[in-house]
Formats: structure tokens, C-alpha cells, sequence
């Protein structure tokens, strides 16, 4: 395996990341990256302190593409955005890449954030869905597929992020015959409708939750190798530090899952490294 370095996953203090984009760059420029994206959470249609306003997403663009000018040379540069599944957006942006993902579920009086505490979500499947965590699993699944083929997104962001706070199986069964039914389902929906989409193993949960293994779980990656659909390493980075947290484990997953390749994120598109 190379040493070559890209991270497509990346926030700011533009959102709810704790260092400037400059930190990043310069971070990831000492950290041998060929490649840094970044990855704004897109303004929201309700309010929330997470996701970038639209002032916030018009300097976010404004500053990236004069720090892609700038670091010409030293290290490349895009400007991505995460599109949330509840975005809004005022205007249109030339953005390099979208990353699509799912951050919420709609209650019927209220939001439940997924990846806040495992205490929401949990308060979320018992209001909700009568405590059936296959059936809340069933419909984000779902949610994520048909909204990443409805933006032809390029990268299927942290595709089981409901597992976030779900470490030695201590809110629900990922080995419930049912669970994995839903979860190959939509992914060979994704894969069926977008044969390019791009799918993080994302080891975000590994640096702020401790947990063992990236996003996806090992059953996920494993179909994703056979269907010869295509990963990329990230870390979901929110500061300097987690910036390529685990990505020689993230590899060794993937080869161990029966992942042939890692696509990484070039100013040329995606790029084929064979592990």
C-alpha cells in the first residue's frame, strides 16, 4: 500500500469543525497529503448550530477557492460540500464534489438528530417506531439511497451512521438477519442506480467514540468489494488531529473486507490506488 494521502471528508470552524480551513491545509500539508477536500455541512432548513449558514457557505466558497490559489503547488485543494438530506440552499455553487448524507430523522413533533447521543436516538426508535430499531434502520437506509440517487451525489457519506454509538452491540443486533437484509438492499440500490458512487470507509466514530472499526460495518464493505463498487478512506475530520486518524487500519479493513482498491479524490476526479 502507497503512502499517497486524501482526505474528502473534512470540516472547518465554518461549521461545526474546530479549526480554520487554513489550519487544515497547513496540517495536512505536514502530514504528507497529496490531496485535502473540504467538506462543509450545507445551511439546513431549520435551525440548528451545526450546519453552515448561507453567509457562512458564501465565505466558506469564497475563502477555499483563493486558499486552492494560494497552496498551488504544495498541496491540492477542493471545495466539496455535505449535503444534508434536510439542505437548502439560495443560490447555485460550482462545488467540486458533493458528499450526501443523512444527520436526521423527522419525528412527528420533532427532529432527532442520529449521530448526536445515543440517548436521542435512542429516545427517537422508542417515540417513533415502538422501540424497533430494524424498522428505523429500514427507512434511513432507505432515506439515504434515494436521496444520494436524487443528487447523483459522488460520495455516499458514513453509510451506517446509525451504528455510530452502537459499539459491542449495546443498543441493537447488526447481525439480525433483518437489519442486513435493509442495509444490502439499499446499498445495492445505490450501487445498481450509480455503478461510480463513491463510498466512505470513514473512521470518524474510530477518533471521537473509540470505536473498533470504521463506517461501514465489515457485512457492508464486504458486499461492497464483491460488487466491485468503489470506497475511499476519510476521517470525517472536525480538527488538525484527526485529520488521517487510522487510515493504515482503514486500509488493512478494506483488504481484509475483499476491497481491491482505494479511489482517492484528485483535482482530475476520483483516482484508482490498488491495495
Amino acid at each position: 500500500m502507497s503512502n499517497f494521502k486524501t482526505n474528502c471528508h473534512t470540516h472547518t470552524d465554518y461549521c461545526d469543525g474546530k479549526n480554520t480551513a487554513r489550519e487544515m491545509i497547513d496540517s495536512a500539508v505536514e502530514k504528507g497529503f497529496s490531496v485535502l477536500g473540504f467538506s462543509g455541512h450545507s445551511p439546513m432548513n431549520f435551525p440548528n448550530e451545526w450546519a453552515m449558514t448561507h453567509e457562512k457557505l458564501e465565505k466558506y466558497f469564497g475563502e477555499i477557492a483563493s486558499l486552492k490559489r494560494e497552496y498551488a503547488g504544495k498541496i491540492g485543494i477542493l471545495c466539496g460540500i455535505e449535503l444534508d438530506s434536510d439542505y437548502e440552499l439560495n443560490k447555485e455553487y460550482d462545488f467540486d464534489y458533493v458528499l450526501a448524507s443523512v444527520h436526521q430523522i423527522h419525528g412527528k413533533n420533532k427532529i432527532y438528530a442520529i449521530d448526536n447521543t445515543a440517548e436521542e436516538l435512542s429516545e427517537c426508535v422508542k417515540e417513533e417506531y415502538d422501540s424497533d430499531w430494524n424498522r428505523m434502520a429500514a427507512e434511513y437506509f432507505e432515506k439515504l439511497a434515494r436521496f444520494v440517487i436524487k443528487e447523483n451525489a459522488d460520495v455516499v457519506g458514513h453509510f451506517d451512521l446509525i451504528t455510530k454509538f452502537n459499539k459491542n452491540g449495546c443498543l441493537f443486533d447488526e447481525n439480525d438477519p433483518e437489519y442486513r437484509e435493509n442495509a444490502l438492499k439499499w446499498l445495492d440500490y445505490i450501487i445498481d442506480k450509480k455503478p461510480d458512487a463513491v463510498f466512505e470507509v470513514n473512521t470518524g466514530a474510530m477518533y471521537r467514540c473509540g470505536n473498533d472499526t470504521p463506517y461501514p460495518a465489515s457485512f457492508i464493505l464486504k458486499r461492497i468489494g464483491e460488487r466491485g463498487a468503489r470506497v475511499t478512506v476519510t476521517s470525517d475530520a472536525h480538527c488538525t488531529q484527526a485529520l488521517d486518524f487510522e487510515f493504515v487500519r482503514a486500509k488493512e479493513y478494506c483488504k481484509k473486507c475483499g476491497v481491491n482498491s482505494i479511489w482517492h479524490l484528485t483535482k482530475e476526479g476520483f483516482s484508482e490506488e490498488k491495495l
